[in-house]
């Protein structure tokens, strides 16, 4: 006799990357549902460990390896990562960049707590490193061996670890005949199939005050993701920095408070909305360049705007939100 879906999703939490994942889940059996969050839950503590930047792992022995002058062999889903990181980063003209792991660290943004509170590195320390102009370009992926031209790379994905690990999640539900699911990472998203007779609804939040700002139903398999400089910050004699980088002056973004994307995988939502952010006033061109329809930009100034494609999607609006084409 053939099972009916259940109207109501078995919820399961786990907490990695500093932020409580939250996956529901629409299947009738609760042994392969177990087994599924186990092998989730492996997952992410495993990407967690070996592709921190700044803890001992795996991507921390890539860099002191690419530091050394020595060529790294790596693994077929090593290749995989890399060479789609490498290509969101092209793509992003490097305001999305993944190699400037050394900024980010003189800035003090790798650590794990929030906010900081030591003062903000000196002027001459970050042009020391933004006159390196390191990005990807310093990497050589050939075939499964990676090398650097330039021994001051320190590669740091934390930027589009939430979207690899959320692709890593769907991935593992499908695996598993798993249908109908959806992966929150702490209000980044991604959906698997929908609700019972009815598609996923999400609500973005406003960076003010952290309302509705709108609602989005979601298409299957969408992710959305936000890239914001309202959370993690360092403070000092009363001014904020954001702790994203706009690789090209080497200071924290200030124009656009927050991207949210929509785009089919969350390693493009997550990559994407940072670049956004970080491209300023030239968000929609940015947005074109990668290939994203839809996007939503708050500014420093609460203004919201959005690409024609996503304002169309955008429902019960608590802000006035322009439509760019």
């Amino acid at each position: 006799m053939a099972s009916c879906t259940p109207q109501k999703p078995s919820v399961h939490q786990i907490y990695v990357f500093g932020t409580m994942v939250e996956i529901n889940i629409w299947h009738d059996k609760p042994a392969e549902v177990q087994h599924t969050i186990d092998e989730i839950n492996n997952e992410f503590k495993y990407i967690h460990q070996q592709w921190h930047a700044w803890k001992p792992g795996r991507l921390q022995q890539i860099n002191q390896l690419l530091r050394s002058g020595n060529t790294v062999k790596l693994e077929p889903d090593e290749i995989i990562f890399i060479r789609r990181t490498i290509n969101l980063a092209q793509q992003s003209n490097h305001r999305f960049n993944p190699a400037i792991g050394e900024l980010i660290n003189l800035w003090g943004f790798h650590s794990d707590e929030y906010p900081i509170t030591t003062p903000p590195p000196s002027k001459p320390a970050i042009n020391t490193l933004i006159d390196q102009q390191i990005t990807v370009n310093d990497l050589v992926l050939n075939r499964a061996t990676l090398s650097s031209k330039n021994l001051n790379i320190w590669l740091d994905f934390g930027g589009i670890a939430k979207g690899y690990a959320v692709d890593q999640a769907i991935e593992i539900l499908q695996n598993n005949n798993i249908q109908n699911a959806i992966v929150n990472a702490g209000g980044d998203i991604r959906s698997l199939g929908h609700k019972p007779k009815q598609a996923w609804r999400v609500a973005i939040q406003s960076p003010k005050d952290w309302s509705m700002l709108a609602e989005v139903q979601m298409q299957e398999g969408e992710a959305i993701f936000t890239s914001g400089n309202y959370q993690r910050y360092k403070e000092f004699d009363g001014q904020r920095y954001a702790h994203i980088i706009d690789p090209g002056t080497g200071m924290p973004v200030k124009n656009i408070v927050a991207a949210t994307v929509l785009a089919n995988n969350g390693l493009l939502a997550d990559a994407a909305a940072t670049a956004l952010v970080v491209a300023g006033d030239d968000w929609r061109q940015m947005a074109k360049q990668m290939n994203i329809k839809y996007a939503l930009i708050i500014d420093e100034n609460h203004r919201c705007r959005a690409t024609k494609a996503m304002s169309e999607r955008l429902e019960n609006l608590t802000i006035n939100c322009q439509a760019i084409d």
